[in-house]
């Protein structure tokens, strides 16, 4: 049988000390926990704490939409800057009709694209433009005479007489801001010749001239046993041209 003195935590009088039992797993930083005195020196985060609540994150939608947002600006911002510069000038839906014209006006830009490009003419002297109404364009008629900024001249038929003509553009340029230079017959004696002249945007001075060719009237129809005229046409001959100031 063994001896008491044999027992684990057995009094040792010689060390002098109580028996003592250590918890395994304790640990030896000062905050052992002591068995049997319900204390605990390793304690988790304080009551109260809360953290965020489970679910997904927000932060790639925010991301994702502060991109757009900043897509949509920027071209706001690239739409603002180029302007109007870019693009072409939209023509007059209508244009006055000067007192006096006696034939009705109509704009002279949409009739006048076969000699017309980017930029020349100005847009808002081709705007300052306009023709009798029922006007169509010779085609294959655009002759370029060579003046050395821009020379170019279509011809035209209107149902119409050559007075009638005359008397529009006698009355319409002005009331359009032209300044009248010269009129009268042409050299031959058969034409009549407007010339008139309007600044322009591009810092020059662009002339306009106008050659009214007499009426010519088409035969009574076959079988109408009549000799009587049909309708007249008249043909005119617009010219536009612009030379540098050094000349």
């Amino acid at each position: 049988m063994p001896s008491p003195d044999d027992l684990p935590g057995a009094f040792d009088p010689a060390v002098g000390g109580g028996a003592t039992t250590t918890v395994p797993g304790a640990a030896t930083n000062g905050h052992a926990r002591h068995a049997g005195d319900g204390r605990d020196g390793d304690r988790g985060p304080a009551l109260g704490r809360r953290g965020r609540p489970p679910g997904p994150s927000t932060k790639p939608a925010l991301i994702v939409l502060g991109v757009i947002l900043l897509l949509f600006l920027s071209g706001i911002a690239l739409e603002l800057a180029s302007g109007s510069q870019g693009r072409p000038t939209p023509g007059a839906k209508s244009i006055a009709t000067a007192r006096g014209a006696v034939l009705h006006a109509v704009p002279a830009r949409p009739l006048l694209t076969a000699i017309t490009a980017a930029g020349e003419p100005p847009d808002d002297l081709l705007d300052a433009l306009a023709l009798p109404q029922g006007s169509a364009p010779v085609p294959g008629s655009v002759t370029d005479l060579g003046v050395e900024l821009y020379d170019e001249s279509l011809r035209f038929t209107v149902p119409a007489s050559q007075a009638d003509v005359i008397s529009f553009f006698r009355a319409q340029l002005p009331s359009e801001h032209w300044q009248r230079i010269s009129l009268g017959p042409t050299s031959t004696g058969s034409g009549y010749l407007i010339l008139e002249q309007h600044p322009a945007s591009d810092g020059h001075e662009w002339d306009v001239g106008v050659t009214v060719s007499p009426t010519t009237f088409a035969g009574a129809s076959p079988g109408s046993g009549t000799s009587a005229p049909g309708t007249g046409t008249t043909t005119f001959t617009l010219r536009l041209y612009s030379v540098s100031d050094q000349d």
